[in-house]
């Protein structure tokens, strides 16, 4: 949080104003997220036991939800896969996935 306070504190008031105006446009909002999503591109955690998967680790992928709407989880491994499709099933959530 200090390096943005020191951004800040270095801004002129147009700059801020200009940043006033794209945070209410929610521009900075989208740039943080576009800039997570550049760090996560390519990483997997298993949605279960939550450790990272790296590529070349062996791992399982489960596909799931509807037609219109799927979704993708990778599993680190097969226990973790049966316990989330066990979760699902509790929950009613199968709906003919």
């Amino acid at each position: 949080m200090n390096r943005l306070l020191d951004i800040i504190n270095n801004l002129n008031y147009d700059e801020l104003m200009a940043i006033e105006k794209d945070l209410h446009a929610g521009n900075i909002e989208k740039l943080i997220k576009q800039r997570i999503m550049q760090f996560d591109k390519g990483r997997k955690i298993c949605p279960i036991c939550y450790k990272t998967i790296a590529e070349y680790d062996e791992h399982f992928t489960l596909t799931f939800g509807p037609n219109d709407f799927r979704k993708k989880a990778s599993f680190c491994g097969l226990d973790c896969m049966q316990f989330f499709i066990s979760k699902i099933k509790k929950q009613g959530k199968t709906n003919g996935w």
